[in-house]
């Protein structure tokens, strides 16, 4: 019986080793993708004069650096998520559920930053245009990684 209960967890183990890293691949893969569209998408939908775009660019390039770091935090997050799903303690649950919101609020706070800095030295327009650009794939990723990620279980 102890062998079999060895055996049976070892299989857990490798099921959810396996789910984590696919879930990795697939997540980092969607937001490579994103990342070498999105840019394109602005670029083409901002309409930017030369000017705009010598002061534009570089603010951009800034604020996606930063957003890389964030979603590499909720890429982990989201891994500590997966490997404890199946066996989901109430301790474990309140800290992602903290650090989920910890990490929702430094993205908020970035976005903010950055439209700041950018009406600083741009018009309110392009700056408001781009914010509408960047919302929008915003929520086609978070669509896109929520879709992947299972709900808690219920408790039995």
């Amino acid at each position: 019986m102890k062998n079999l209960t060895i055996i049976l967890l070892l299989g857990l183990f490798v099921s959810l080793n396996a789910q984590t890293e696919y879930f990795e691949t697939d997540i980092r893969g969607i937001r490579t993708d994103i990342r070498e569209v999105a840019k394109e998408i602005v670029a083409e939908n901002l309409e930017l004069t030369t000017e705009q775009a010598k002061i534009f660019w570089p603010l951009y390039d800034e604020y996606m650096a930063e957003l890389v770091l964030l979603g590499d935090k909720e890429v982990k997050l989201t891994e500590e998520y997966m490997l404890n799903f199946y066996l989901m303690e109430e301790k474990t649950a309140s800290n992602l559920l903290d650090e989920v919101l910890n990490l929702e609020r430094d993205k908020q706070s970035l976005k903010s930053e950055y439209i700041r800095k950018m009406k600083k030295v741009l018009p309110a327009k392009v700056v408001g245009k781009f914010y509408q650009i960047e919302r929008r794939l915003s929520l086609l990723i978070d669509a896109e990684k929520v879709s992947r990620i299972p709900l808690l279980k219920k408790e039995e």
